[in-house]
């Protein structure tokens, strides 16, 4: 079957960081801050389906490292799935995010991926609320953020960046910054902590 006979949507929230300082160069420059992208993201599906499957309430990972540049590919990822989804849904879900599905962003990610780990199934625990937002893999990975601070004040900053005319992953977003950050994992391991972090409401479809 190909990619135009497949009809998927996702309106999620999205749980983002990175090894990246905070303006993230890989997406307002093109090109990481420290040589090589390391992250972690978060998905919450509000409402999706992919065909006549139904994918409301599932969470999802994704932890993910480029050697350089994104758009220059080479790039790992390990795709995790919340445990609750049945069979079908974790067809679904893993047929849309490795891109086989069609659909941007994720076919356009997926292209830049040359080793792709997964489904694997485990709890994934989430919080997906606006300042404070996490998310957790016991033993695996555990992601928390908080708003930027004022280095003078000590008050926190609530931040928005908004891109007009739409942007790769999300259209505006509350930017913070990562209290804690860590992946170890057997394809990859990471621990980034004070750095870029973004968390945002996406509509993806596809159809």
């Amino acid at each position: 079957m190909s990619a135009d006979n497949y009809n998927w949507s996702l309106d999620m929230h999205q749980i983002e960081t990175c090894n990246c300082n905070h303006g993230c160069g890989c997406q307002f420059a093109g090109f990481p801050d420290f040589g090589s992208c390391e992250a972690l993201l978060g998905f919450k599906i509000n409402q999706g389906h992919y065909n006549e499957v139904k994918l409301d309430g599932l969470k999802l990972a994704l932890a993910v490292k480029w050697p350089a540049a994104i758009h220059e590919g080479n790039g790992t990822c390990i795709l995790f799935i919340d445990s609750s989804a049945t069979t079908e849904q974790t067809t679904a879900l893993a047929t849309i995010f490795t891109g086989a599905a069609g659909g941007m962003p994720l076919e356009a990610l997926a292209g830049t991926f040359t080793t792709l780990v997964g489904p694997v199934m485990v709890y994934i625990n989430m919080d997906t609320s606006e300042d404070n937002a996490s998310f957790d893999i016991e033993g695996v990975m555990q992601v928390q953020q908080r708003p930027l601070m004022n280095p003078v004040t000590g008050e926190q900053q609530h931040v928005h960046i908004t891109f007009p005319d739409n942007g790769f992953m999300w259209n505006s977003g509350r930017i913070g910054t990562t209290e804690t950050m860590w992946l170890k994992h057997d394809a990859l391991s990471f621990n980034h902590a004070g750095k870029f972090a973004a968390k945002a409401n996406v509509q993806w479809p596809n159809g």
